[in-house]
């Protein structure tokens, strides 16, 4: 490399670092506004610093791509010369940054988010059909009904109303709760989920709803104070709720 390129180099160094004195730094600016190539040199050293602060994912995987493409296509242009002290540092710290950005994308990629581990793991639950009984105008046929049609407002009223009169019947609490939960109405949902927490059958699964609810709100950490509460013994819900677990820690 060249003096004249290294100071060149060293000169975008000395403006990104701020260093520059104020008539400098303003002759600089003047310049990034006139001369396109020092502009994008400029760019791609900032760019460079700030290691992967690109914004996105998506944005990321188009910047590598294009730095890919340029570096290629100015190996392809550019003679050979010896390698400086400035430039092989300048290069050494941009492929560690290019390489510590893929880690982590592929990192990224590796970890969903709260709300992607809700949507793989949220089902309505399933409510025991053979509850419907009594006839068609039977209020717990009406709410098991509705419950199906996923007609979740009409559910919530039929339930809270068999609720009122028969308080001890804890599937149809848990229903209620996936209802306001599927009717948007989520603290009510987290609500009424939290009354099973001490029932004997229906605790694990109201843990793991609760556990849901709390990721869908980007909550992992109550989501997995709420995993951890489902014992071993509970069989495929343990085995889902330990699969949930192994992604979040």
């Amino acid at each position: 490399m060249s003096e004249k390129e290294d100071q060149y180099w060293n000169e975008i160094d000395d403006y990104l670092d701020g260093s520059l004195d104020q008539q400098a730094h303003k002759a600089f600016r003047q310049r990034l506004s006139e001369e396109n190539k020092l502009a994008k040199d400029t760019l791609f050293q900032q760019e460079m610093r700030q290691g992967i602060a690109f914004g996105s994912q998506q944005n990321l995987r188009s910047r590598l791509q294009v730095i890919h493409e340029e570096t290629i296509e100015s190996n392809q242009e550019a003679k050979i010369v010896p390698i400086g002290r400035q430039l092989w540092l300048r290069w050494s710290v941009a492929a560690g940054l290019l390489v510590g950005a893929l880690g982590i994308l592929f990192l990224l990629q590796q970890n969903p988010s709260s709300q992607e581990l809700f949507a793989d793991n949220y089902e309505v639950y399933s409510l025991d059909p053979t509850s419907r009984s009594g006839g068609e105008e039977n209020p717990a046929a009406m709410a098991l009904e509705a419950y199906q049609q996923q007609d979740y407002t009409a559910a919530i009223k039929e339930f809270d109303h068999i609720l009122q009169n028969e308080p001890e019947q804890p599937t149809l609490q848990l229903a209620l709760a996936i209802s306001y939960w599927e009717n948007g109405q989520t603290e009510q949902a987290k609500s009424a989920i939290k009354t099973l927490f001490n029932h004997p059958i229906l605790k694990d699964q109201a843990f793991w709803y609760a556990a849901l609810f709390a990721l869908a709100e980007d909550n992992p950490e109550a989501a997995v104070e709420y995993l951890e509460k489902i014992p071993t013994d509970s069989g495929q819900l343990h085995t889902k709720a330990a699969k949930l677990l192994d992604t979040l820690q």
